[in-house]
């Protein structure tokens, strides 16, 4: 009896090595998306503090009013950059999660094939000890 070698060993390791790549770029986009997350949340603070600090303002020199009014268009464009950098996030993290299902269906696949094979090479192994049996059963019984 031959032990049991699958001959796609190499594809299936293979596809499990893409697999944990696909899902470690996944990690570094939501790695990213946080990052983005927080950079917008400190813009969104630093725009409050600057509205705040404008309101308790008694009394303000036009020049500190209109810079200050230039720093929050400034904070206003920056927010809209990442906005648009956290859309592009999403659309990045939805696609490689497809590439990730992809992946997952290809290893699924290989070892749904490798089980199979493994489950027929049992039943071989199982139907040659039957008949090795049977040519033992019959041996000894033709010598008596």
């Amino acid at each position: 009896m031959k032990r049991f070698q699958f001959h796609l060993a190499s594809v299936r390791d293979y596809r499990r090595q893409r697999l944990e790549m696909e899902e470690v770029k996944l990690q570094s986009i939501f790695a990213q998306r946080q990052a983005l997350d927080f950079e917008t949340s400190r813009l969104d603070r630093e725009a409050a503090e600057t509205r705040n600090s404008i309101v308790m303002t008694v009394s303000a020199e036009s020049q500190n009013l209109a810079a200050m009014d230039a720093y929050l268009s400034y904070l206003g464009l920056a927010k809209k950059k990442h906005t648009a950098k956290i859309n592009d996030c999403r659309i990045r993290i939805v696609e490689q999660q497809l590439l990730i299902v992809e992946a997952r269906r290809g290893v699924r696949l290989i070892e749904i094939l490798e089980e199979r094979r493994h489950r027929e090479w049992r039943m071989g192994v199982e139907r040659e000890q039957e008949n090795l049996s049977s040519e033992l059963y019959l041996a000894r019984w033709k010598r008596n």
